[in-house]
């Protein structure tokens, strides 16, 4: 995980603002092993493990928590298999977590990731100016959100 942390493109299109470390790196799996905060789910593609779908900032009252994804392994990007790891993730949590809504900003030139949270029936509500620095350069973010009940009905649709 920290050599895709480290990868130029990962850790831009992430918006990370520190220089990732093992010790960072370790700490974050701890976390996230403990399952109260943070809730990862691991894509696997040919047994290999190549990225991850990550929910976080739960919010109890509402049901509600921050989505995010990555792949991380190179050769696995494009492939389709973080399409497949966001709709089984989301078909757990939805399930087993009783979430109502799960939301995420992507920055607006990500193309690819727009296509593919639009294909899970995320949704865009809006746009925050500026909202995400990339290389450099100030890009509007788009917020995005998925409800539950949109979920189960593309689920029933396929």
């Amino acid at each position: 995980m920290l050599s895709w942390m480290l990868d130029p493109e990962v850790g831009a299109n992430l918006g990370l603002t520190r220089q990732p470390t093992l010790e960072k790196t370790r700490a974050w799996i701890e976390k996230a092993l403990q399952g109260e905060s943070i809730w990862p789910y691991a894509i696997f593609l040919k047994a290999t493990h190549v990225g991850n779908v990550v929910l976080d900032q739960a919010d109890a009252h509402l049901r509600s928590a921050r989505f995010s994804v990555y792949v991380g392994a190179r050769e696995a990007r494009g492939s389709g298999v973080g399409l497949t790891g966001m709709y089984y993730a989301l078909g757990k949590w939805f399930l087993d977590r009783d979430l109502n809504k799960v939301w995420l900003t992507v920055h607006a030139l990500n193309a690819p990731a727009i296509r593919a949270y639009s294909a899970l029936g995320f949704q865009v509500e809006g746009v925050l100016r500026d909202g995400f620095l990339l290389n450099g350069e100030r890009l509007p973010a788009l917020y995005m959100g998925l409800l539950r009940d949109d979920f189960l009905k593309l689920e029933t649709e396929q």
